[in-house]
């Protein structure tokens, strides 16, 4: 069984990648902000109804960012954990095979 580090690590950089995407989204939210003027005489009520909504998406968008970094991070972390595992387990096949000799 061959485990593939370097495909888990091209993932964990477009996981990476993602994050960094949504943070960018995340902080055009923050700049962009419309004046209650824009919604005319009539619709003067649609702030209020709105605003919890926006700040649910920035919500939404804060925890997406973090859990998108988290697991990247969590991926890099596997695939070395993993190679080093790999490493360790061949020196010590090597280690028993220079020892081990079978009596004919």
């Amino acid at each position: 069984m061959q485990f593939p580090a370097e495909a888990v690590r091209q993932h964990a950089d477009a996981v990476s990648e993602a994050a960094e995407n949504m943070a960018l989204t995340r902080s055009a939210v923050h700049e962009v902000t419309m004046d209650h003027r824009v919604y005319g005489e009539i619709c003067q009520f649609l702030p209020g109804l709105l605003s919890p909504l926006f700040g649910g998406a920035v919500d939404v968008l804060n925890g997406a960012v973090d859990c998108l970094s988290e697991t990247a991070l969590k991926l890099r972390a596997t695939a070395v954990e993993i190679e080093a595992a790999d490493v360790d387990s061949a020196r010590r096949l090597t280690e028993v095979d220079r020892g081990f000799e079978l009596p004919l």
